[in-house]
């Protein structure tokens, strides 16, 4: 067979012999959290005025480096409570600790507890700063048609005007998911996002109110 034979056999030899794919391509599903996906309520009303409400910060959510990642985990406690997985075909658009934060920030700010809400790349002088370390998000399978979405993070209060910490608080929230999936998954850990947020709105309006009385003790444990 002559040199010009040869490239013309070649890629029908390739295709044979499995070199190259017809199939399509596998399609990835992207997810976000987003307080739509869970009702979010309202925060009660704030009677301090624009001069005495504190600037708030938030320094950013830190987490584990499996957690900081686009990846959307599940374990499947059943079988071994040990061992985690990701889904090969769901991932979520940002790593989770960005989004709760996005969506930490928008709660706090709508509460009209703060006189300005701040982010981590803000360098403005703050009088709270918020530190949260994120421990666990995943969607956690207790058998093969029932999960919930799990969120473990615990939230320390600093007190910048008095350079020590305030408070500090472990949050352990779980939601059951609509369906033993990625898409029930997305939704149980949308609503314990949510739930999350709201949490430290509440705890955070009960300190506020303690400072006034002359008490930096936090009002409440875990829930």
């Amino acid at each position: 067979m002559n040199k010009k034979l040869a490239l013309l056999a070649l890629p029908a030899a390739l295709l044979l012999g499995g070199c190259i794919s017809t199939s399509k391509p596998v399609q990835i599903e992207h997810y976000t959290i987003t307080a739509a996906q869970a009702s979010a309520q309202t925060a009660p009303a704030t009677s301090q005025t624009a001069a005495h409400k504190p600037v708030l910060r938030i320094a950013g959510i830190e987490a584990p480096h499996w957690l900081d990642s686009a990846s959307m985990y599940y374990r499947l406690a059943y079988q071994n409570s040990a061992k985690v997985a990701a889904y090969s075909r769901s991932d979520w658009v940002s790593p989770p600790p960005v989004q709760i934060l996005s969506l930490l920030e928008d709660v706090l700010a709508a509460s009209g507890n703060y006189k300005a809400v701040l982010g981590p790349s803000d360098i403005s002088n703050a009088d709270v700063t918020l530190r949260i370390e994120l421990g666990d998000f995943e969607q956690v399978f207790t058998s093969q048609n029932q999960s919930a979405g799990v969120l473990d993070a615990t939230v320390t209060v600093v007190d910048n005007r008095a350079g020590k910490i305030a408070a500090q608080r472990h949050f352990h929230i779980e939601k059951p998911a609509p369906s033993a999936d990625a898409a029930g998954g997305v939704k149980a850990l949308g609503e314990a996002s949510q739930a999350f947020a709201t949490e430290v709105r509440d705890w955070l309006g009960q300190l506020t109110l303690a400072a006034k009385a002359g008490t930096a003790r936090s009002p409440g444990a875990a829930g």
